[in-house]
């Protein structure tokens, strides 16, 4: 009888000390968990990090990256931040004639070259825009639509190039039966060479009656003034 009074006295003095540990255990501040000892902590964010860049490519390796950009093409001054100009070139040349690379990246080197008016980005420009792309000795070994498509950037590129042969690379092109690269020609001749264009284009106005190069001949690009003097039916 005496022990089970003493264990009935014993729960209850007890009770009221555990009904109290919740609270405590819910009042009590929020600490990190002790670090285990010979794990890294975490790295402070405001004390930098030398390391970050240090697996990304620099200079010319960053080409491909600059290139791809889905909105944003790069402009001369971001290019003369990655590399002098004989570098890019040369890296640019390197892209462009890669077949490994993606067709997008290849037609955008094209592009990157025309912002440089110089002789070694010239002569690959100029080697794509006179070459008929549908020849084996194309100098672009790439399926045949990204050929074409380099054909007629290469042809565009000359005039932001400042390519000193562009108008008789335009007026050569005017002989192509290849319609696309015709219309080309043709709208690049009028719109940066129409007084030196205008007896060519007459010429191609009389031969080739197919109503889209006669639309093209006609249409008032850099003028009314620039069209062909002769009508054309």
């Amino acid at each position: 009888m005496r022990l089970r009074s003493l264990t009935l006295a014993m729960l209850l003095l007890s009770a009221p000390m555990l009904a109290a540990a919740p609270a405590r255990a819910q009042s009590a501040p929020l600490t990190s968990a002790p670090e285990v000892p010979g794990t890294p902590g975490r790295p402070d964010p405001d004390a930098g990090d030398s390391s970050t860049d240090a697996g990304e490519p620099q200079g010319v390796a960053r080409l491909p990256f600059v290139l791809a950009g889905f909105e944003h093409f790069p402009d001369r001054k971001e290019l003369d931040r990655l590399a002098p100009p004989a570098e890019m070139i040369a890296g640019l040349q390197n892209l462009l004639f890669d077949p490994d690379q993606r067709p997008l990246l290849r037609l955008r080197a094209i592009d990157a070259l025309s912002l440089y008016a110089h002789p070694d980005a010239h002569l690959p420009l100029g080697r794509l825009a006179a070459a008929d792309h549908r020849r084996d000795d194309f100098p672009l070994d790439a399926p045949a639509r990204t050929r074409q498509q380099a054909r007629h950037r290469a042809l565009t590129a000359l005039a932001r190039a400042d390519h000193p042969e562009a108008f008789e690379i335009w007026r050569d092109a005017l002989g192509q039966d290849d319609l696309q690269v015709r219309l080309t020609a043709i709208t690049l001749l009028r719109r940066h060479a129409p007084e030196r264009a205008r007896p060519h284009l007459e010429k191609l106005a009389a031969t080739d009656t197919r109503p889209a190069v006669q639309r093209a001949l006609l249409r008032p690009i850099g003028g009314a003034d620039n069209a062909p003097s002769r009508p054309i039916p």
